[in-house]
């Protein structure tokens, strides 16, 4: 089976659902591909609301979620405090990494970068630094960060991701079903236990 986990690292989400989802994969036998997309772009498109500008009552229970979350799976989450950064870098490394066949690694580095340690995830050097502490080459990934190629096929994923009905991340798309969002990885662990009994 064909798993396709949509991301972008401007997601706390993503950073939780990064070391989580593929481990359920290899549990189910199932060939996970990890395409980033654009998040903003997504939401402006679709005319999506971004979390962090809902009612003041959503946004305090979002951040306590998040928090909540994190605490049962052990990682920590300190917002950045320039956050949002720009993100177009760090997707483009991503689509590098995920290229050469390290995505799980370097996204899982990348966010933990930027959701825990103040990371600047638009830094070339950083970028270098975190794709080889991953084994993946950091000349390539910063050279990827800035190409043009590489700016495309995110925008590329962006409006595949629309067409398939994407309106957040994380998204695990099945192929016939989405789990949106870090606490819906339980119901595609079922719905592929399902699949295989």
């Amino acid at each position: 089976m064909m798993l396709t986990f949509w991301f972008d690292v401007h997601s706390p989400w993503v950073y939780l659902a990064s070391h989580r989802v593929g481990d359920i994969a290899r549990r189910h036998g199932a060939t996970l591909l990890w395409r980033p997309l654009h998040l903003p772009s997504l939401l402006d498109r679709i005319g999506g609301v971004r979390p962090l500008e809902a009612t003041p009552a959503r946004v305090r229970w979002f951040k306590q979620d998040i928090l909540d979350w994190a605490q049962i799976q052990g990682l920590p989450v300190r917002y950045h405090p320039n956050y949002p950064l720009r993100n177009s870098r760090a997707l483009r490394a991503s689509l590098f990494a995920a290229d050469s066949g390290w995505a799980e690694a370097f996204v899982k580095r990348l966010t933990r970068a930027y959701w825990s340690e103040a990371g600047d995830i638009g830094d070339l050097d950083s970028l270098g630094r975190w794709a080889a502490e991953c084994g993946v080459d950091p000349s390539g990934a910063m050279a990827a960060a800035t190409d043009e190629a590489f700016k495309q096929r995110v925008e590329a994923n962006t409006s595949e991701a629309i067409g398939r009905g994407v309106f957040g991340v994380p998204t695990v798309d099945t192929g016939d079903k989405l789990y949106f969002g870090n606490d819906r990885l339980d119901l595609l662990d079922r719905h592929l236990s399902a699949i295989r009994a």
